[in-house]
């Protein structure tokens, strides 16, 4: 029966092919030794070139060492070669922030991988069944996690799971007629764990109203993983929409929505190593679907999205701009850090009214006794109020900024050139009604800005 189902598995997903060199990650549990046991006894039926042993001490339990000596024992009386590695990851955990689970998985991985490249291994094999499949929906599922809920698959790139289509069961009874020794992991029994929860709580009673769970989830998984595969390879499209940190929502909204949080989630995961949990999924839809306006969602510690009207950005999270004021006469140059621009001040004798046409980059006014004035470059106040060019009538400064378009986030940080408490400037968007040029005017005062 084990055997059979093994072969199968190995057949229907093409786990092994002539020639293969495979390294098993070797716990000393049971599955991972009765996976052992199943390659050297099949190695020549498959016709498989090599089989490497790989066990990582991880250092959590006090028989770890003895682990270590278990594997060590089974390859040498297997004839096999095995490579080991002691990690202290407890201490390991706590430096890097991560949680002991996470480590372990990264400096297991990591330890295959470095086996693999040195000696040239194409697949590794892991003890991965049908039971721990059933265990893995079950917990996504507790969990509210759609891309977990399909579980695992027998084969993703070079892992290969020839266990797949077996249940523990079939494992343990193997083991027993074989006579198979292997070590076993007292903290698999301990009830702290989620996963040891519905391995011994949950799935017992799941049991008792539909026997055949694993085969049912088996199926489940199955088109699960065909529906995603396709889904995201569909996602993939809107993808080329993505300029860099940014995208235009009409190039989002004309897609489907399952397609469209695919692939908003891949963009936050590329872009910033961040996997966002659904309900900020959810969230992040909810702003894509807003009428207009400006809002963001943070990401994470550093990061955050946000939409300014028809466009939304991954950024990274600034600190609050505190008020900030900078002096400037005649000729001079100022950094305004803050905005990571600078404005330059200077005169102007030959002008005519067409180059002052762009007051986004340039503005220029008639001020008598200009030489000795000094103006003033800050951001915001309390208060603040601004006359647009053309007009007669101050307005707000928000609500001069609402109708620019400037997103709420933004404005604080723009720098406002300023002359005897009025507003001239909304530097890089809006000149001010003061002090307007005439075709009389001969000598100019005029404002640049140049971006770093």
């Amino acid at each position: 029966m084990v055997e059979k189902k093994f072969l199968e598995a190995v057949k229907k997903y093409s786990l092994i092919s002539e020639k293969d060199r495979i390294l098993v990650a070797l716990s000393g549990g049971i599955d991972s030794t009765v996976l052992t046991y199943l390659l050297v006894k099949f190695k020549g039926y498959l016709k498989i070139s090599d089989i490497y042993l790989a066990h990582l001490n991880h250092s959590l339990r006090e028989e770890a060492d003895e682990d270590q000596k278990f594997c060590e024992d089974l390859a040498k009386e297997l004839n096999l070669k095995i490579f080991t590695r002691k990690v202290d990851i407890k201490s390991k955990a706590r430096e890097e922030g991560k949680s002991i689970e996470q480590v372990a998985r990264e400096e297991r991985y990591n330890f295959f991988k470095e086996i693999m490249e040195k000696e040239s291994l194409n697949k590794l094999a892991t003890g991965h069944h049908l039971s721990d499949l059933v265990e893995t929906m079950i917990m996504w599922f507790i969990q509210g996690n759609r891309k977990g809920l399909k579980g695992f698959k027998p084969r993703e790139n070079n892992i290969i799971r020839p266990l797949y289509l077996l249940d523990k069961d079939s494992i343990q009874q193997y083991a027993q007629e074989k006579g198979i020794r292997y070590r076993t992991d007292i903290t698999n029994f301990e009830l702290d764990f989620l996963r040891n929860q519905i391995r011994h709580n949950v799935i017992p009673h799941i049991k008792k109203i539909n026997p055949s769970l694993e085969n049912s989830l088996l199926i489940l998984s199955y088109f699960l993983s065909l529906d995603d595969q396709f889904l995201e390879k569909e996602s993939e499209k809107i993808s080329q929409k993505f300029l860099n940190n940014k995208v235009k929502l009409e190039d989002l909204l004309q897609w489907d929505r399952s397609l469209v949080y695919r692939a908003v989630q891949n963009w936050i995961h590329k872009k910033t190593g961040v996997y966002p949990s659904y309900r900020q999924i959810m969230e992040i839809m909810e702003l894509l679907d807003k009428k207009s306006g400006t809002k963001s969602i943070r990401l994470s510690q550093e990061y955050q999205i946000v939409r300014r009207y028809d466009t939304v950005y991954i950024e990274k999270i600034k600190e609050k701009i505190r008020p900030y004021l900078y002096r400037i006469k005649v000729g001079e140059k100022v950094f305004i850090k803050e905005a990571n621009i600078y404005i330059r001040s200077y005169i102007e004798t030959d002008c005519t009214l067409d180059k002052l046409k762009d007051e986004r980059k340039r503005v220029c006014f008639q001020i008598e006794d200009m030489e000795n004035t000094q103006f003033v470059i800050r951001n915001r106040r309390k208060g603040d109020r601004f006359i647009p060019f053309g007009r007669r009538k101050e307005k707000k400064l928000k609500d001069v900024m609402i109708d620019l378009k400037i997103p709420a986030d933004m404005r604080e940080n723009i720098p406002l050139v300023i002359y005897r408490d009025k507003i001239l400037w909304i530097a890089g968007y809006k000149r001010s009604a003061y002090f307007p040029v005439t075709k009389k005017g001969k000598k100019l005062i005029c404002f640049e800005l140049e971006e770093v």
